[in-house]
């Protein structure tokens, strides 16, 4: 049996299959929050044409019904049938992580590759030396340096590069190595590209070597979270067998040559002028990447199989920009804190200034690292997906129609929406926004709990009827449905959800501040990174207590420091120095089955300032 996957794509079913096990075989685009299990209802695909199937118990109770009207399903509930059609991105996608970074610039230029034209005199009855060995000496006297390595790749080419163009040609180099030759004078097309592999989306820059300048920058969701939607379920999923592990693998290396596909066709940039390519990551998704062992990063005592930096060819990872180009991966610390932590250190470099320092990778997976005066210590803590939009009721990605922030008055509630359309959910920074508003309102009280209508003398009738029963106990209106036909709410378990992540966040923060020797008083900076990060607000996130209470102006977003790491040491070799030497000097802290962390957990699930 087959069925078509728009726009372009036939799918061949196996029996008694669901649509949803069929696209993770097929390694198609799908949110699997649950595994599968259809507890979530964030794995909505759209039927097109005449066999739109019944609709099923899990969809009546996840799917509202003008969704239901219109073909909308859950692919876990899917039973398919020969001849249907079946759409899997119908919402418009704006993913912030390509705004942040668009007009970057280079501090220093230095990136450890250069492209070199030489012109080279004819071999001569009386001048009888080899292809190569003529151009390598007019190399080395161009250059000043030595280049001792030779390639078979470049071997192979030499003779035919050499006679295209009249004995000139270009030679991209680094150290001593001569990575490719060219005919002709291509010294100004040398290009990289900076990669930062999230847990739930993946980020390609595209940067001018030579000029400095970020060109261009995609995104898309990672292509493993059709097998779960934190580093946890991957690794569990990996554990199961050695093709599962390979199919993570080729999962995320599959969505970096998508974006970079996108690169090419919006820029004249080709892939064959790509030479350089460095990648941060968490440590699971670094390990899952190069098809590493991740059973053991489970486990206590939680140990990687490598955290130092790494160094291949583009061809040894099936990565499609040159073959012969070289793939960085930034060092590990230990444990769960990756080479997005040293990214985001080497991108927001102030937190190494004097003075005590704390920086805060907020995502799925929560980093934190103190640089204090005497040491420096990072670790890591499980948020949860929460910040995401996931395992919220109406939670989703920041895409078009997604409620972003959030004012509460007597009058009512005023949502901002990004693209300006009707809210169809709600992302991570309108969540924040949201539940402090609705505390400061009196919609919650400081243990999260909605108040009964009932008895919620102090607010407007406007408020208090937006409070109402639902599923899953009581929830708020944030926005009534018109075309949707649906309306948007928070209820008391997202509010749970919120409560889990920042409490993990927090109690965190308060255990590496106290086991650094230091006071949160003390801090002299609270830098929160990550995109997400960019469109928080200091006051909310510290009246719901995601970070213990300061004075906001210590308080600095940095957009996504790890991409701007990652873009660091794309532009500067040095850079990549630098993070090797922080690796080493930083301490790895555990968090698992400290009864410091357990205590801080509990008084941080309050919804007020914590001290």
């Amino acid at each position: 049996m087959e069925i078509t996957i728009l726009p372009n794509r036939s799918m061949t079913m196996e029996e008694n299959e669901t649509l949803m096990q069929a696209l993770v075989r097929h390694r198609l685009p799908v949110q699997n929050i649950c595994n599968g299990k259809g507890t979530c209802g964030k794995c909505k695909v759209r039927i097109k044409g005449n066999l739109v199937s019944l609709p099923s118990d899990l969809d009546l109770k996840h799917l509202n019904e003008t969704e239901i009207i219109a073909g909308v399903r859950l692919a876990c509930s899917v039973i398919p049938e020969e001849g249907m059609v079946i759409e899997l991105d119908f919402l418009e996608s704006q993913d912030r992580k390509e705004g942040v970074l668009q007009d970057m610039k280079a501090n220093s230029l230095d990136p450890g590759f250069e492209k070199v034209h030489v012109k080279i005199s004819e071999p001569t009855l009386n001048d009888e030396r080899g292809d190569w060995d003529r151009f390598v000496d007019a190399l080395d006297s161009a250059t000043n340096r030595s280049y001792n390595k030779t390639s078979l790749y470049a071997l192979n080419a030499i003779s035919d590069v050499l006679r295209a163009d009249a004995f000139a040609l270009t030679a991209t180099v680094t150290k001593d190595e001569v990575i490719d030759i060219e005919a002709g004078d291509t010294t100004n097309r040398l290009y990289g590209v900076a990669v930062d592999i999230g847990t739930t989306s993946v980020a390609v820059a595209l940067i001018d070597l030579n000029q400095g300048t970020v060109m261009k920058v995609v995104s898309a969701e990672n292509g493993q979270t059709v097998y779960g939607a934190d580093v946890i379920s991957r690794i569990t999923f990996a554990r199961e067998s050695q093709e599962n592990t390979l199919s993570l693998g080729s999962a995320i290396r599959r969505t970096i040559n998508h974006l970079l596909e996108e690169l090419f066709a919006k820029t004249d940039v080709r892939n064959n002028e790509i030479f350089k390519m460095t990648i941060v990551g968490n440590t699971t998704m670094h390990h899952l990447f190069i098809g590493l062992e991740v059973a053991h990063l489970a486990v206590s005592p939680f140990v990687s199989v490598t955290n130092k930096p790494l160094e291949f060819t583009a061809k040894e990872l099936g990565i499609e920009i040159n073959s012969q180009g070289k793939v960085f991966l930034l060092p590990n610390i230990g444990g769960f804190v990756g080479a997005d932590t040293v990214g985001a250190i080497v991108g927001a470099p102030s937190v190494l200034g004097s003075g005590n320092h704390l920086l805060i990778d907020i995502g799925t997976n929560c980093e934190l690292f103190l640089k204090t005066k005497h040491k420096m210590m990072a670790c890591s803590t499980a948020a949860g997906p929460a910040f995401e939009g996931a395992g919220i009721i109406h939670g989703m990605r920041a895409k078009q129609g997604a409620i972003e922030g959030i004012t509460i008055t007597e009058n009512g509630v005023n949502c901002k929406v990004i693209g300006g359309q009707e809210p169809i959910g709600i992302c991570g920074s309108g969540l924040i926004e949201g539940i402090d508003e609705m505390r400061k309102a009196g919609i919650i009280n400081k243990q999260g709990k909605i108040v009964d209508p009932e008895r919620a003398q102090d607010l407007s009738p406007e408020l208090v009827k937006r409070i109402r029963m639902g599923e899953r106990g009581r929830e708020f209106v944030l926005t009534y449905g018109i075309d949707q036909g649906f309306d948007v709410t928070l209820n008391q378990k997202d509010i749970g959800e919120l409560q889990l992540a920042k409490g993990a966040v927090c109690a965190g923060i308060k255990t590496l501040v106290e086991m650094a020797g230091i006071t949160v008083p003390e801090l002299d900076s609270v830098t929160l990174s990550g995109t997400f990060a960019t469109y928080l607000k200091p006051h909310n996130i510290l009246n719901i207590g995601l970070v213990p209470d300061i004075p906001s102006e210590r308080i600095k977003m940095v957009g996504n420091a790890a991409h701007v790491g990652a873009i660091r040491a794309l532009l500067d070799h040095h850079e990549l120095t630098m993070a090797e030497e922080l690796y080493r000097k930083i301490s790895h802290v555990e968090l698992g089955g400290s009864s410091t962390f357990s205590n801080y957990f509990m008084d941080s699930m309050y919804l007020e300032r914590l001290s």
